[in-house]
């Protein structure tokens, strides 16, 4: 399909309330165009205006324009193999000069991210209305810029730097989209512990708004490409490390089986879409280093590995792991739930917390699940029964990992290590729940 950039517009909701809209035509040729855009609260990442960069804010609009297109086109409806959907754009941005001769690199990063077919020109650039700021002293000093969800993995994160790190200003970056309540009010809970013990360390400002006009695609797999432009704004002008705090197995997202590879494996986090992406912004002369350092680390390692476990243990329910906490229809023991126990990030934390007493509350207990094996519910839970039923040899999880991509990573043996541990980790989980009908199942009686 056809898509161009139209306008941009910079409107003003209150004093601390600007927001530019970058209107979008998508020409579908099935049924007919599509009139969407991706709105972005300019407060407070304009105060950076002029400070750095112009190819920082060409890189944040672009993320927002894929998130809004990838968000208001339906895969069910324009999918050309069940999933993958073709895009074909003309964007305006700014310093647009610097993104042409890296347009190729961009469209695979964006195939990669997404699993769609991605073919973006640059073709103009555009002068933004930004709001003027009084010089303060907000930003200054910070250290490191951490992207900041809500969930377990960046409350981590947090902690790990700010107790080792006293002295210094941590900077959390996040982002919301209106249509998505959830996460926005996991920021605010989480941010707001981290705040009442580490007050002085912390810089912080609220969630910034990106969402798009249009909300009709959920699977929301260009969101982490906001999250990491809108952390090197504010790095590139702190001149400092963005850290990526997510556990190596959500970040590698092994297959669970040969079905699950490629377009139906999310990649928000994956170890090659993070040396793209810095890839990328080193060739647009932002000098700044994006890494994950828990990528060779299981949720549970980085559980009992924090650097203050007694203090995340006491705030640990404050955050949210789950990727269908809406689907309460589907919590059959626990409607009340934050968390439904049946999707692959809440099996990992519930895995990660087996050693642990667990205050979360699920939506289902595994046996359950289990009794549910011809409903969708038990999709990603019967998945991940297979797959630790499988005989994976060392070389099998190598080969799945350079189908992925990977083949050129000189430290292929660390993920190999690290899917084998995942594996006894979830193992652990699920013995731990003592179920008669899932040890038979699984062999162990």
């Amino acid at each position: 399909m056809k898509i161009s950039v139209s306008t941009y517009k910079t409107e003003k909701f209150s004093k601390r309330d600007y927001r530019l809209t970058i209107g979008l035509n998508i020409d579908t040729f099935k049924s007919g165009i599509i009139d969407t855009s991706a709105v972005i609260q300019l407060f407070p990442i304009a105060y950076f205006h002029g400070k750095i960069a112009e190819e920082a804010y060409g890189l944040l609009f672009l993320s927002a324009i894929a998130y809004a297109i990838d968000r208001s086109v339906d895969r069910h409806i324009y999918s050309i193999d069940g999933w993958s959907r073709e895009f074909d754009v003309d964007i305006v941005i700014p310093a647009h000069e610097h993104f042409i001769e890296r347009q190729d690199e961009i469209n695979r990063m964006l195939s990669f991210l997404t699993g769609d077919y991605w073919n973006c020109k640059f073709i103009g650039s555009t002068n933004v209305k930004y709001p003027k700021f009084k010089t303060h002293t907000d930003y200054d000093n910070i250290k490191q810029v951490n992207l900041f969800s809500g969930g377990l993995d960046s409350l981590i994160g947090a902690i790990d730097y700010l107790a080792k790190n006293p002295k210094e200003h941590l900077y959390l970056s996040s982002h919301y989209d209106r249509f998505m309540g959830g996460p926005k009010n996991d920021q605010k809970k989480v941010r707001q512990v981290l705040i009442n013990k580490y007050k002085n360390s912390l810089k912080y400002r609220d969630s910034v708004l990106i969402s798009p006009k249009l909300s009709v695609e959920m699977s929301c797999r260009s969101r982490s490409f906001m999250f990491f432009a809108l952390a090197t704004i504010v790095a590139t002008y702190a001149n400092c490390d963005v850290v990526v705090p997510e556990n190596g197995s959500v970040s590698l997202n092994y297959p669970l089986s040969p079905s699950r590879r490629a377009s139906c494996s999310t990649r928000t986090t994956h170890p090659l879409f993070i040396m793209r992406y810095q890839n990328l912004i080193h060739e647009l002369g932002l000098n700044i280093r994006i890494y994950n350092p828990y990528e060779f680390q299981t949720k549970g390692e980085m559980v009992q590995h924090c650097a203050d476990k007694n203090f995340l243990l006491q705030v640990i329910a404050k955050s949210n792991s789950c990727g269908k906490r809406n689907m309460h229809q589907q919590m059959y023991d626990n409607r009340n739930a934050t968390h439904c126990a049946h999707c692959m990030p809440c099996m990992y934390r519930k895995a990660a917390l087996a050693r642990e007493v667990d205050p979360t509350s699920y939506g289902n207990r595994l046996e359950t699940i289990f009794k549910k094996r011809k409903d969708s519910v038990s999709n990603d839970f019967f998945a991940m029964l297979e797959f630790l039923k499988s005989n994976l040899s060392r070389e099998d999880i190598k080969k799945e990992l350079y189908i992925a991509g990977m083949s050129g990573f000189q430290n292929i043996e660390q993920y190999v290590d690290l899917v084998i541990r995942t594996r006894k980790e979830l193992e652990d989980m699920l013995q731990a729940e003592d179920s008669q009908l899932i040890n038979q199942y699984m062999g162990w009686i």
